[in-house]
């Protein structure tokens, strides 16, 4: 555990200084100079809002039908929570609920690699690449990236020890945090397959205890979409806002990432990185984690679909697995584990000085 604290108190003090000294050469003032202030940029305000003053179908945002309603309401839920222990400060409780929630999932997820056989030095590799990979800022910030790593990876190791009720409620919890989290679903059935044989998923009866994960995986999101329906009359009110408010739109992704590649900027850099974390993913079928495989695929697919998505690292640094084959890649070879962090490190440097500035890129 202590490794692992490390890692993270030292990768946050970088974090900070590269942020600050990114102010140095603009006005501090225009952006916020504090440690906190530099931690809230872009969606921060819209959870910050959720907590404080809960949701609402009035329109707040810079442009027409954004609603708060977008945003899942777990990590709010948390912060709210949280506000008395700060002084009823929604965003100083938002950053502590974060980095308690990313030092929670850095135990996890070493928790998991030992548990897939791997080495100690693997699982502290891909502890070390989630705290400097590009955009891990996020993690310290009043963002749901730190909470959905923990409950992925606690309900993902939960499973794997064949402790399916724990594995459920982590599950129930995960897909209250992020829509994109029902794909735990399908992590589920493929461990399932993978283990017992397509006659397991053919005759529930039999050990319905291992369903258990999989019937209660979309139960938070059925409570939103519940709440919703009570709110506004609309249960997917949170996709409403998402294709109305942000001008989300699916579109299949052999015509989207040529069309992003071709607007350039922030669309052809987030085409390129998406295209990468598809080809690192196949790392996946080498060490035969076909559960880990099919839920990283379908995410990376989902974010591939999503016309108007510029996010270029944040989507991809909850999918952990793909850490842990990377690490298991280089990790008896020094040299290579060394380069590998010190290229994303730097990467993340760029990127957090963009995000200190407010640079859409950072988004």
């Amino acid at each position: 555990m202590l490794p692992l604290l490390a890692m993270f108190l030292a990768s946050r003090a970088v974090l900070w200084v590269l942020a600050r000294a990114a102010l140095q050469s603009t006005d501090a003032h225009a952006h916020g100079g504090s440690w906190s202030a530099l931690l809230c940029r872009f969606d921060c305000t819209w959870y910050l809002n959720i907590a404080s003053n809960g949701y609402s179908p009035v329109e707040t945002g810079p442009f027409p039908w954004q609603t708060n309603f977008a945003f899942y309401p777990l990590f709010p839920l948390l912060v709210r929570l949280f506000m008395p222990v700060c002084g009823g400060d929604a965003l100083h409780a938002g950053i502590l609920v974060a980095n308690l929630c990313f030092v929670a999932a850095l135990f996890y997820v070493y928790l998991y690699v030992r548990e897939l056989g791997f080495e100690r030095s693997v699982a502290l590799l891909t502890g070390l690449i989630l705290c400097v990979f590009p955009q891990s800022i996020v993690f310290s910030a009043p963002y749901t990236e730190s909470l959905c790593l923990l409950l992925l990876a606690a309900a993902m190791y939960y499973l794997r020890r064949e402790r399916y009720l724990a594995a459920g409620v982590a599950a129930a919890l995960l897909s209250a945090t992020r829509p994109n989290a029902i794909f735990f679903i399908l992590f589920a059935i493929v461990w399932l397959w993978q283990r017992d044989g397509a006659r397991a998923l053919l005759s529930p009866w039999r050990t319905p205890e291992k369903f258990i994960p999989i019937v209660l995986a979309p139960l938070g999101a059925f409570v939103f979409f519940g709440y919703c329906y009570l709110a506004t009359g609309d249960a997917f009110a949170a996709p409403s806002a998402h294709m109305t408010g942000w001008g989300w739109s699916f579109v299949p992704p052999w015509q989207n990432l040529p069309e992003q590649l071709r607007s350039g900027g922030s669309y052809m850099f987030a085409a390129w990185v998406d295209m990468a974390m598809a080809l690192c993913s196949l790392l996946l079928l080498r060490y035969r984690m076909y559960a880990e495989f099919a839920f990283c695929a379908a995410t990376i697919l989902f974010v591939c679909c999503g016309q108007g998505t510029v996010c270029v690292f944040r989507y991809w640094l909850v999918l952990f697995p793909l850490w842990i084959v990377m690490a298991r890649a280089v990790s008896s070879r020094p040299m290579a584990a060394a380069l590998l962090c010190a290229l994303l490190g730097t990467i993340n440097g760029a990127m957090v000085c963009a995000w200190a500035l407010g640079m859409s890129v950072a988004i």
